[in-house]
């Protein structure tokens, strides 16, 4: 807890204020423009720009990929992710994203282009993806 102090007397030693390193602010800076990309408005032909679904997908944390990376990022920025995750939920509903995009060709046109899919899995000490039968 924080007390007053004067130019007398010391800051006390049990003060606990915020160390904002430049590490925090770039893992942050990736926080914000994930909600700035979540946030941009439709395209003139109505339908949701892909950068916008791909962010709210990645803030709702919808695959466990998406949430693995979030909780990634969020350590590093030093954010709670299941905050974020939570308010990204109530703010960006995943039924409406899922209506839009049906609507307008956006997942189906984002998914066939390969957007949407998670990385192939690796074997552990492998460098490269193994194919799917």
């Amino acid at each position: 807890m924080p007390r007053a102090t004067n130019s007398r007397t010391p800051a006390p030693i049990w003060a606990h204020e915020p160390i904002i390193t430049p590490e925090l602010k770039v893992w942050r800076a990736v926080l914000e423009q994930a909600y700035m990309d979540a946030e941009l408005p439709l395209s003139l032909d109505g339908s949701e720009p892909t950068e916008g679904i791909l962010a709210s997908r990645f803030l709702r944390a919808d695959s466990p990929y998406e949430a693995q990376n979030l909780k990634l990022v969020c350590d590093f920025a030093d954010v709670p992710a299941d905050r974020v995750i939570s308010w990204a939920r109530r703010r960006y509903r995943a039924e409406q994203a899922f209506e839009n995009d049906v609507e307008c060709g956006g997942a189906a046109a984002a998914s066939s282009a390969g957007h949407l899919q998670e990385p192939a899995k690796r074997e552990p000490g492998s460098h490269t993806p193994q194919i799917a039968a």
